[in-house]
């Protein structure tokens, strides 16, 4: 029977602060782009966030925990959209060329990729969770290219994908290099095009 006062599966004490939730993971994301996986600790972000170490251990239980919330925290609902049976090769190509125009973005990528050796469940779960539904949505893209006649009858749909993936690789390994959207465009389209790609 709960204690008077209690309900029961509800942790008693203040309610938590989604003000400190933003702060926390905001800084986790500021401190991953900064520093990669390896030099985040859960002390830092406290520090950053302005917050006691407590406070985070509440709310996250492990790092890994805490760095895969900050990178869901980091999408950006009205850009990072899955590729979805609406959207046209068209829109895919400028989907995938303003996100990789983003500074921010290929810093963050990188160093989600560079934690693949000592925290793979960090890279796998992020895969999973927003890597995965973007590149199997690209096969009824293409399939959809295919039927508008904008892509040869015989298009295999893991070319678009392989194609997409290298374009986004290259881009990523070029690290602090300014990427602009309209040359990541270009980079795409004589890609697709050398693929029997027609507009």
């Amino acid at each position: 029977m709960a204690r008077s006062g209690a309900v029961a599966g509800v942790e008693r004490g203040r309610p938590r602060d989604p003000g400190n939730d933003a702060a926390i993971l905001d800084a986790a994301l500021d401190l991953l782009i900064e520093r990669g996986a390896a030099g985040t600790s859960i002390e830092a972000v406290a520090q950053r966030a302005g917050v006691a170490k407590l406070t985070v251990y509440r709310r996250w239980r492990s790092k890994e925990e805490l760095l895969m919330a900050a990178l869901e925290h980091a999408r950006d609902p009205g850009l990072e959209a899955p590729p979805t049976a609406g959207r046209s090769l068209e829109e895919l190509i400028g989907y995938v060329a303003e996100l990789l125009g983003r500074p921010r973005f290929r810093a963050l990528m990188a160093r989600v990729i560079g934690a693949s050796v000592d925290y793979p469940k960090l890279v796998t779960a992020y895969t999973e969770r927003y890597l995965r539904p973007r590149i199997d949505a690209l096969a009824d893209v293409a399939r959809r290219a295919v039927a508008d006649g904008h892509l040869p009858p015989d298009t295999d749909p893991g070319v678009l994908q392989d194609v997409l993936a290298g374009s986004i690789g290259f881009v990523l390994l070029r690290g602090e290099e300014e990427v602009t959207p309209a040359e990541v465009e270009r980079r795409l389209r004589t890609l697709l095009h050398h693929v029997g790609y027609r507009p």
